[in-house]
């Protein structure tokens, strides 16, 4: 790594961001990565700062929020609904349509809906019909770090269903729990789509606790998980149609805010399947990355910054070591032990691969993690 504006600047914060002076003149921003490198920010907005933490990192990886740009949700959209598969979409969906009214009565009137991660709430429109039959007019507040594609989204669920108010709100997961946390209504809190196994292990526990202290009693957080441990058929779900997505339009994103200069021919996409006891409290955990081909060099012009790939070098499409887990009831139960909730409900497709779990916030917090 060699970053052209940044050499010789020493830093002894432990502050990611740091801002610099000479001579009592403010200089642009630097920040320090995981292996205390000081690397200027130059024209990097500051939401941005993450991605070039991760990418100047010994193991290189980008936060799993940033491939969900505006094209990337429409390109993740369209694979899930179209792959020959990927049947996560086609299982939630069927255990959505089979007990959403169930699902729906885990909160009484007046209630509010907040979906995580909303994408285009395409499933959650059975959750929202339930919810109407059962409540009767509500607000629906998605989630998504992808502001202006809910955005059009929600006007469209607007002139689908009258009677329902979608009040937009664009950040990441945890910043629209917070901006829900003083509503009075019954709060549901959905995240579906496997999307809470996104979170890095490391990192769930304390997400879940935090999710809690947020909660009164009347209010439930409801995920939607993926239980499927077949490696082989694992293999063929997060095959190369994953690449568009996960390859070309991350590529193609990196170099439009970094002014960056990758060329996607001379990466490719990798999978792998962490496989764990099916006792052990850590769940089974698929890994998805790109890799260089060769040895290369890639400039981004917005930092003056050269990263070097060897051969074979991966960026890892997730901060922690999973991309997505695959659980057991049994490791569930103990999460929310821990969290401070406990296992109200839970449904199940025929197969046993997904299912949705309902969490109850519990009295006391077993562990402030």
């Amino acid at each position: 790594m060699n970053n052209r504006q940044a050499e010789g600047v020493a830093c002894e914060s432990p502050n990611p961001v740091v801002n610099g002076t000479i001579n009592g003149t403010a200089t642009m921003a630097t920040l320090v990565n995981g292996e205390g490198d000081v690397i200027s920010s130059g024209d990097v907005a500051e939401e941005l700062l993450p991605v070039v933490v991760g990418l100047t990192s010994q193991r290189k990886y980008v936060p799993h929020w940033y491939l969900y740009d505006t094209r990337g949700s429409e390109l993740y959209e369209e694979l899930v609904h179209k792959s020959p598969t990927y049947k996560l979409w086609e299982h939630e969906y069927s255990v959505l349509k089979t007990h959403g009214d169930e699902i729906s009565s885990k909160v009484s009137s007046p209630a509010v809906l907040v979906e995580l991660g909303s994408g285009a709430s395409s499933k959650t429109r059975l959750i929202i019909e339930a919810m109407l039959k059962r409540h009767g007019n509500f607000t629906f507040v998605p989630v998504d770090i992808a502001e202006e594609f809910i955005e059009d989204c929600g006007r469209q669920l607007e002139r689908d269903y009258p009677g329902l108010t979608v009040e937009p709100f664009g950040g990441l997961y945890m910043d629209g729990v917070r901006h829900v946390a003083a509503r009075p209504e019954a709060k549901m809190l959905l995240f579906l789509g496997s999307s809470f196994s996104n979170i890095p292990i490391t990192e769930q526990l304390k997400m879940m606790v935090d999710i809690r202290m947020r909660l009164s009693a009347q209010d439930r957080l409801v995920l939607g998980l993926d239980m499927n441990t077949d490696r082989e058929a694992l293999s063929k779900a997060y095959d190369a149609q994953w690449s568009p997505w996960l390859r070309d339009n991350f590529i193609c994103r990196l170099n439009q805010d970094f002014g960056g200069d990758m060329k996607k021919e001379k990466f490719e996409y990798n999978f792998d399947f962490v496989e764990n006891p099916a006792d052990d409290d850590t769940p089974s955990y698929v890994q998805l990355s790109i890799s260089s081909i060769g040895n290369q060099r890639v400039y981004f012009e917005k930092m003056s910054l050269d990263i070097d790939f060897q051969d074979g070098e991966k960026i890892y499409l997730a901060e922690g070591p999973n991309y997505s887990c695959k659980w057991n009831l049994k490791q569930l139960r103990h999460l929310a032990e821990k969290s401070g909730f406990t296992v109200d409900a839970h449904w199940a497709n025929n197969e046993n691969t997904y299912c949705i779990v309902s969490f109850a916030p519990a009295d006391t917090v077993a562990s402030s993690a």
